[in-house]
C-alpha cells in the first residue's frame, strides 16, 4: 500500500516503477492537513501529551500523517493480511522486488510485528556509516539479508515498513483517541503498544528527500528546536566509544548463540 496525498503529484512516478515490476499495489489517500476545519484539530490532537514527550507541538501535517496510517492499519486488520507500506516518495532497491516481496508472511510474523525497510533522510551514500554506528543487536538471516533488533530505536521515519495484522491491531489499540505522538516514534509504539519492531539490513527503501520537497519539513523546521553543530562535534568521541561497545556486545551475543546451537546439536546426536 502506498500512502499518498491526492494533490502531491508523485503518484505517477512510483506507480510506473511498481507496474514495471509487476507488483500488485494500491494507493491510500492520505488525510490532507490543509482541509482541517476550524477547531477540528483540537479534537484530533492532544497537544499537551505531545509537548510533554517532545518539548514542542506536532505540526498539522504530522497529525494528518498519523491519522492516514491509522486508516491503513484498519485495512490491514480487516483484510487479515500483512502489507508493505510505502510513502509516495520512496526509492526502491532491486532487492526490494527480488527478495523482500517474496518473503513468506508467516516467517516474518514469527519475528516481528513491524519491520522497518528504510530510514527517512538517509542517502544511500551514508548507509554504510549508518550500519557501522547502528548495528543490530540480534538478528535472523532471511535470503541473505538480516532482520533484527537495533541497540536503539528512534524516530527514523516511515518511508517503508512491513506490518502484520497483529501489529496493526496493536497499533490501533494503543493509539486510540487523539494523536499524541509522532507516527514514526518507534520507541513509543514498542513501549506503550507492546509491539515487536525490527529493522532490515541492508535497507531497501530510501526517501527521495534530495529531489522531492516534503510536505512536512516546512512546518517541522519552524516548531522543532534547531540542532547545534558544535554539540555534534563534541559528541563524536562518545559515538565512537558507543560504536565499539555495541559491536562488542553484538559479537558476544552471536558467539553465545553459536555455542548454544552447537550444544543443542550435540544433545540431539546422543
Amino acid at each position: 500500500m502506498i500512502v499518498s496525498l491526492a494533490r502531491s503529484g508523485r503518484r505517477e512516478r512510483i506507480a510506473e516503477v511498481m507496474s514495471m515490476h509487476g507488483v500488485d499495489f494500491s494507493f491510500v489517500d492520505a488525510i490532507d492537513a490543509q482541509r482541517f476545519e476550524s477547531g477540528e484539530l483540537a479534537c484530533l490532537y492532544d497537544d499537551s501529551a505531545a509537548r510533554s514527550r517532545y518539548g514542542w507541538s506536532l505540526t498539522r501535517g504530522e497529525v494528518a500523517c498519523f491519522l492516514s496510517h491509522q486508516l491503513l492499519w484498519q485495512r490491514v486488520v480487516s483484510s487479515g493480511r500483512s502489507v508493505i507500506v510505502l510513502e509516495d516518495d520512496a526509492l526502491l532497491d532491486p532487492a526490494f522486488f527480488s527478495k523482500v516481496l517474496t518473503w513468506r508472511e508467516d516467517a516474518l510474523a514469527r519475528l516481528a510485528d513491524i519491520v522497518l525497510l528504510g530510514q527517512s533522510k538517509l542517502s544511500r551514500s551514508r548507509a554504510a556509516r549508518e550500519y557501522l554506528y547502528e548495528p543490530l543487536k540480534r538478528s535472523s538471516r532471511i535470503d541473505g539479508m538480516r532482520v533484527g533488533t537495533p541497540f536503539k530505536q528512534w524516530t527514523s521515519g516511515a518511508v517503508g515498513y512491513w506490518i502484520s495484522p497483529r501489529g496493526a491491531m496493536l497499533a490501533l489499540a494503543h493509539t486510540e483517541g487523539p494523536v499524541r505522538a509522532l507516527l514514526d516514534d518507534w520507541p513509543w509504539h514498542r513501549d506503550d503498544g507492546g509491539m515487536i519492531i525490527k529493522e532490515l539490513r541492508p535497507y531497501v527503501v530510501w526517501e527521495a528527500f534530495e529531489s522531492m520537497a516534503s510536505d512536512l519539513e516546512g512546518e517541522r523546521s519552524q516548531l522543532a528546536p534547531a540542532r547545534v553543530r558544535w554539540r555534534d562535534c563534541l559528541l563524536e568521541p562518545i559515538r565512537v566509544g558507543r560504536l565499539v561497545a555495541r559491536w562488542s556486545v553484538a559479537a558476544a551475543i552471536r558467539v553465545a548463540e553459536l555455542i548454544g546451537r552447537a550444544g543443542e546439536k550435540q544433545d540431539c546426536a546422543r
